[in-house]
């Protein structure tokens, strides 16, 4: 963050300094304009009054070429030095040529030129001249840009210096709370989603194991890690609508009636209308909803089939169903891996995608090795870990 910090306020310096730069160097140019337009007038003066006018170059400054013409465009004063540069008296011939008024800036070997050429209002005479900008004003000149340039720039820095520990103190603030946040997210998952699994099996290892199985085979897909995140929502709160099942039909070890499956399938709506309480929670909507969908359409509780279901229901079907085949319920004992994933096998291209289920069955070996081993404590501090993985929230 302080480099960060730091090359943000190089960059303001660049700006404020090249700001600084271009305002000083029109004020000063407009310094040297007018300073030129006085002596060009006093020119003017001094011709109607038939003087001549003063000496004006004999320092080398001032105007190097001066020409005053009449109202009638007779030549009333000339005068050029005599040691111009045949570049500049080119330049010089150039602008000349030109009887409009005109203010042109421009530089040969380090000294700058202004050429002005007017008609004066009050005497109807034109003044042409070549103001060349003398060593000492030069080098003043440029010491006050040099020296804005370099406050603006200062000033900048010192601001961001100072800045950097603050700015780094509030991040650090921000962080705390912002980890403080999610961990009260988390423990509202893990409380929501826990306590719907102690009432369908007296555990909740169902939960952290289903999760487990389809957080591995999300990675081994590539998904991102705001597919990840949202999907370990949906994984640990899919069953959280089964709250409001009754007991009668939630564990009834028999098979349920047809008037009793309505009702349980009446979870997902429940649990749909749960998580709409919470910005949070909101992204596990796309499992709760979809994962009792099949990919042939047959379904609940919309007949989606195909790519029509959530990818992220469709991943999660699988490590569901494989979870509940491999692990005991009140009303079933578990299977043997072998005979798990023939049934799934058997539901390739109907109840799930081929494709995710043929990625799965590849793991299923690793997955049930790791993560089906009885002991709950274990599983929960792999799923904690992973959790501090990919929310950033702080391990206790």
């Amino acid at each position: 963050m302080a480099l960060q910090l730091l090359g943000f306020g190089l960059l303001i310096a660049i700006f404020c300094g090249s700001g600084v730069y271009w305002m000083e160097t029109a004020r000063l140019d407009t310094f040297v304009e007018h300073l030129s337009e006085e002596q060009a007038r006093d020119l003017i003066l001094s011709s109607n009054k038939g003087t001549g006018g003063p000496d004006m170059n004999a320092s080398g400054e001032d105007f190097v070429f001066n020409e005053i013409l009449a109202p009638d465009g007779r030549v009333i004063r000339s005068f050029q030095q005599r040691d111009l540069p045949n570049a500049v008296q080119e330049r010089l011939r150039n602008l000349l040529r030109s009887k409009t008024d005109q203010h042109v800036n421009f530089i040969h070997d380090v000294r700058q030129y202004m050429f002005l050429s007017f008609k004066d209002a009050r005497s109807g005479m034109r003044f042409s001249g070549l103001f060349r900008v003398g060593d000492e004003l030069s080098k003043r000149l440029t010491d006050q840009i040099i020296g804005s340039v370099l406050a603006a720039v200062g000033i900048v820095l010192g601001t961001t210096f100072i800045l950097i520990p603050v700015i780094g103190r509030l991040e650090r603030q921000v962080i705390y709370h912002a980890r403080d946040a999610t961990d009260a997210n988390i423990d509202a998952l893990a409380t929501l989603g826990g306590a719907i699994a102690k009432r369908d099996s007296d555990t909740d290892a169902h939960n952290y194991r289903v999760t487990m199985y389809v957080l591995r085979l999300a990675e081994a897909l590539d998904l991102d890690r705001d597919a990840i995140c949202h999907l370990i929502r949906g994984a640990f709160l899919h069953d959280v609508g089964k709250i409001a099942i009754p007991d009668a039909i939630l564990r009834k070890p028999g098979r349920l009636t047809d008037d009793e499956f309505a009702v349980m399938k009446s979870h997902v709506q429940h649990g749909l209308d749960i998580v709409s309480h919470s910005r949070w929670l909101a992204p596990a909507a796309e499992v709760i909803a979809g994962h009792h969908e099949k990919y042939d359409g047959s379904g609940y509780p919309y007949g989606l089939a195909g790519e029509q279901i959530p990818l992220a229901a469709r991943l999660f079907a699988v490590a569901d169903v494989f979870d509940a085949l491999t692990s005991a319920r009140p009303y079933k004992p578990a299977l043997p891996l072998a005979e798990a994933k023939q049934i799934l096998s058997i539901e390739r291209g109907h109840h799930f995608d081929p494709f995710i289920l043929d990625r799965f069955l590849s793991l299923a070996d690793e997955l049930h090795a790791t993560f089906n081993t009885g002991d709950e404590h274990l599983i929960r501090k792999d799923f904690l870990s992973e959790l501090a993985h990919y929310f950033f929230i702080r391990q206790i």
